[in-house]
């Protein structure tokens, strides 16, 4: 069985930042799409979201929501599905709250900052891209003036981290688009470039999280390109739960080695074997291993697997070995000198300097904007824990102004008063 690997971002050829983006000394008309006088037919069945998208993206923001699928804005040589039109709504509603509102309140030109910098166009598709190597793409940008969300008919808003949850799948991309679109307006500074100018490699698909990380890059596509290593370290951070960018943090604190292995080797390594009948067979399973130092298996593009796992010294079997307390013995005189942690870190900094410094927006305070409109916080302000440790889900929690509606239920509201508008007017005309 085919593994698909998840290819969040696809980016196409960049332009200019002159071709797309309006220069401050230019008046700003009201819109730069052509001028509808029509008023929107209250009997069509995409009224209430196409009046939502005029009244809260086109006008406001000169920003076209497109989820009528359009085959020209397409990749006609893939098989594509429509986006469902309640997934639509959904994602149109979470994109004003969760993005566009988040950086209205926060940039220092409010009026006008979105209307200038956003991308002029998203287009939302139901599937995600199938390629030829068994992956799927669930993302494309087009220089900054178009961004394709793919994957809305996987949309729960009751998922929020997770392969299917809504930062992986749309909210990373928004931010790490977004930061595109910033970074070629006021260039990154050159000392970013020059951190791991070296290390870049357009062959990242088959990277390992934690190998990459332990170099000093937060994802295996940042270690693509300098500028892909920008923009993630800042959607990475904007969308990283605090626990999540620790353990990044802690793994970019030791070397990792990706080493060859095979499925049936890997498994070895947790469960004891007995020979019955003249077979192998699984008897117990080990209990006294460390994940890290054994490693985690992953499946290359050729089908082939590699294991990643931190460099420890090891006996000649590749056992871990360890002192007399037990205690695993790494094996830093092998490490290759480059303290990921710190890398990272560096990184982080010179992004948030920029963002304040061009932008008048904290990094930090859009960080927490962003995460505790998805997540429930106390009246201290501090994250609130479910019994297992984790973040509670916002969007589906009681909304403080009315707690027979959850938070999200309440963001439809809008929504669900433009159907009134619509049965109306259905009424009438019957």
């Amino acid at each position: 069985m085919k593994k698909l690997n998840i290819l969040l971002f696809v980016f196409l050829a960049y332009v200019g930042v002159n071709s797309f983006v309006a220069c401050s000394e230019d008046e700003l008309g009201p819109t730069i799409f052509p001028a509808e006088d029509k008023p929107l037919d209250r009997t069509l069945g995409t009224f209430p979201l196409d009046t939502f998208i005029k009244k809260h993206m086109l006008e406001r923001y000169n920003m076209k929501y497109i989820y009528r699928m359009e085959d020209v804005g397409a990749d006609m040589q893939k098989n594509l599905v429509p986006a469902k039109y309640e997934k639509s709504v959904d994602l149109a509603i979470l994109t004003k709250y969760l993005w566009l509102d988040v950086y209205d309140k926060l940039a220092g030109e409010k009026e006008v900052f979105l209307k200038k910098y956003a991308p002029r166009i998203i287009h939302v598709i139901g599937s995600p891209a199938y390629n030829e190597d068994g992956s799927r793409t669930v993302g494309v940008a087009e220089g900054g003036v178009k961004i394709t969300l793919m994957e809305a008919n996987k949309l729960n808003v009751d998922e929020i981290e997770g392969a299917n949850g809504l930062n992986n799948l749309f909210f990373h991309t928004m931010h790490h688009e977004f930061a595109h679109i910033l970074d070629q307006t006021y260039q990154r500074p050159t000392a970013f470039d020059l951190l791991s100018s070296a290390l870049y490699d357009a062959a990242w698909n088959d990277k390992h999280d934690s190998v990459q990380c332990s170099l000093g890059f937060v994802t295996p596509y940042g270690s693509s390109a300098n500028r892909e290593d920008w923009v993630e370290v800042l959607s990475c951070y904007v969308t990283y739960t605090q626990e999540r960018w620790d353990n990044l943090l802690e793994s970019a604190s030791y070397d990792w080695e990706d080493v060859d292995m095979t499925a049936e080797k890997y498994d070895s390594l947790f469960w004891n074997y007995e020979e019955k009948n003249g077979k192998w067979v699984k008897t117990t399973r080990k209990t006294e291993y460390d994940i890290d130092t054994i490693g985690y298996l992953h499946e290359l593009s050729n089908y082939e697997y590699k294991v990643a796992r931190k460099v420890v010294k090891r006996d000649a079997d590749g056992w871990v070995q360890t002192d007399s307390l037990g205690n695993w013995q790494y094996d830093r005189e092998h490490w290759d000198n480059i303290d990921g942690r710190e890398v990272i870190l560096t990184k982080l900094d010179l992004v948030r300097t920029w963002l304040k410094t061009n932008w008048d927006i904290d990094l930090d305070e859009l960080r927490r904007e962003v995460q505790s409109r998805q997540y429930l916080t106390d009246s201290n302000g501090n994250f609130v824990r479910n019994e297992w440790g984790g973040y509670v889900n916002r969007l589906t929690q009681p909304y403080e102004g009315d707690p027979s509606k959850t938070l999200f239920e309440y963001l439809s509201k809008e929504i669900e008063d433009y159907k009134k508008i619509h049965e109306e007017a259905i009424k009438t005309n019957n």
